[in-house]
């Protein structure tokens, strides 16, 4: 992801079983954790339902999914955001999903947003947790090219995206970080940067319209 505008920076932990991560999107603070840990996911989870309670009844979440390039493999992570709060689950290297990510995900309350995530719901079904969504997640591509009447955008790139919704100008997002190995014990900053931002414009983009 290249930007001046946009910088991360690995935040101190005690548990070795997550890395944190501050992200500084525009302005923005993110919160980041990366973690194989079925625990930590649940308490994310948690915490997320408590903070954002009152808006249970008409949930919006980021979605995104990576996995390993020139393959048709399943889901190796799986990114979820929710306000400035993201999380990246490394779905390859745990053994075992909590309960509670399986309501998160299967909420009918719950509207999935992404951009160009045609194949994220068959990529998480068909990985070893199997994973169902409760309806397919919404493509932006498409709302934003609605929203501001330019069909146009319904191919456009998560930068033109960005840059047409926001105002966001500069962003760039680096096709040797989508092409890396996602399935790597410890992903870099690059990846991390990458999965966040993506699954947070999604975020901010899908809380405004639906």
């Amino acid at each position: 992801m290249e930007s001046d505008d946009v910088t991360i920076h690995e935040l101190a932990t005690d548990f070795d079983d997550k890395e944190m991560y501050s992200i500084d999107f525009y302005g923005a603070n993110l919160i980041v954790t990366v973690t194989s840990s079925p625990a930590v996911v649940r308490n994310w989870i948690q915490s997320t339902w408590w903070i954002y309670r009152s808006y249970r009844h008409r949930f919006v979440v980021g979605l995104g999914v990576q996995w390993n390039p020139y393959s048709d493999e399943p889901a190796g992570t799986l990114q979820l955001c929710v306000g400035s709060r993201c999380l990246i689950f490394q779905l390859t290297h745990t053994d075992s999903v909590p309960n509670i990510l399986r309501r998160f995900l299967d909420d009918p309350n719950t509207t999935f947003v992404g951009i160009w995530n045609h194949s994220d719901e068959r990529r998480l079904l068909e990985s070893d947790h199997k994973l169902a969504l409760s309806s397919t997640p919404k493509d932006l591509r498409y709302s934003v090219a609605d929203r501001y009447d330019e069909p146009e955008l319904r191919g456009a790139s998560m930068e033109t995206l960005v840059s047409r919704f926001f105002g966001y100008d500069g962003l760039r997002k680096d096709p040797n970080v989508s092409m890396s190995n996602w399935n790597a014990d410890w992903l870099t900053d690059e990846q991390v940067l990458y999965a966040a931002v993506d699954a947070y414009v999604s975020f901010q983009m899908g809380k405004v319209m639906f």
